[in-house]
């Protein structure tokens, strides 16, 4: 079994960095599997959005996401980050932009790591919320991580502490 940092140290997980100014401090942790850096780098910038409804593209809207996420921002009020309730005990978490759903896992208190993820459009419009949570759980058990291998709970202080 392994810790994140040795799947981190293996290139299992990629810790994201978000781009933050020197002055901003990091309060919480963000990984992805490399099938989501992939996703990441190659779907992500070719995810179309109508400019009339969303001042960010999606790649803008991911990145403040993360930046947030990162920098301790408060999630609890705005449904950004939230657990899934269709099936509770995959413990999936999903973080959500306008136009990006990204489906993912919370392994210890203040760390994400997202598994997969797609335009939220797309999402909505052919059902796949079901199809993105097994995968993200097969993705979870199939990772070689200590357990437990993720937090249980519905409450964002049970995972997101230090809340700014």
């Amino acid at each position: 079994m392994a810790t994140l940092r040795m799947l981190e140290d293996s290139g299992v997980i990629v810790r994201i960095d978000p781009g933050l100014e020197p002055n901003e401090l990091i309060n919480r942790c963000l990984y992805g599997t490399t099938d989501f850096m992939q996703w990441l780098e190659n779907e992500l910038p070719n995810i179309e959005y109508n400019p009339m409804y969303a001042d960010l593209t999606p790649m803008e809207q991911v990145a403040a996401m993360f930046s947030e996420y990162v920098t301790g921002m408060n999630f609890s009020t705005d449904r950004r980050f939230k657990k899934l309730n269709r099936t509770p005990s995959f413990n999936v978490w999903e973080l959500k932009t306008e136009d990006v759903r990204i489906f993912g896992w919370v392994p210890q208190k203040d760390h994400f790591i997202c598994a997969c993820a797609d335009s939220a459009p797309k999402i909505k419009q052919h059902d796949l919320y079901e199809g993105y949570m097994g995968q993200t759980k097969r993705v979870m058990d199939g990772m070689d991580l200590d357990e437990p291998k993720y937090l249980e709970g519905m409450e964002y202080s049970d995972v997101i502490s230090n809340e700014n």
